[in-house]
């Protein structure tokens, strides 16, 4: 008999932060795609870019917590390299698309967006009683 892994409680908020960033993904583009086919564009790829960038920032951190103090390190210099990414990611798209600046922000920011309306449904849902300590 094998015992089932336990999950990690903060996971569950990680999970609803990705649902609304696909929640929000099709409204962004109807949205954008009303001024330009290619404020859409713009919006799709720096939406891709940030979930991508959220999956490697999900990755990244549950590797990183580990007793290991090495690892620790390792996997936070890794997550440097992830900023780095998002800054050539940036730059390479205004490039390509230099009129297409504000669709491309906000669809870099669709992480943000989906970290706020975590952020609201937690308000608003029923607060937990803490733990007890002692008996």
């Amino acid at each position: 008999m094998t015992v089932p892994e336990e999950r990690d409680p903060g996971a569950s908020h990680l999970d609803w932060i990705l649902r609304f960033q696909f929640i929000l993904l099709p409204a962004g583009v109807l949205a954008w795609g009303l001024r330009s086919r290619w404020a859409a564009a713009a919006f799709l790829a720096g939406a891709a870019g940030s979930l991508a960038f959220w999956g490697l920032h999900r990755f990244l951190v549950a590797r990183m917590l580990t007793p290991s103090l090495r690892r620790r390190w390792f996997y936070g210099l890794l997550t440097l390299g992830k900023l780095a990414l998002i800054a050539l990611l940036v730059r390479g798209m205004m490039e390509v698309l230099p009129d297409e600046g504000l669709p491309l922000a906000t669809g870099i920011l669709l992480f943000v967006a989906g970290i706020l309306l975590e952020a609201i449904r937690l308000g608003f849902r029923a607060s937990e009683a803490p733990p007890s300590d002692g008996p």
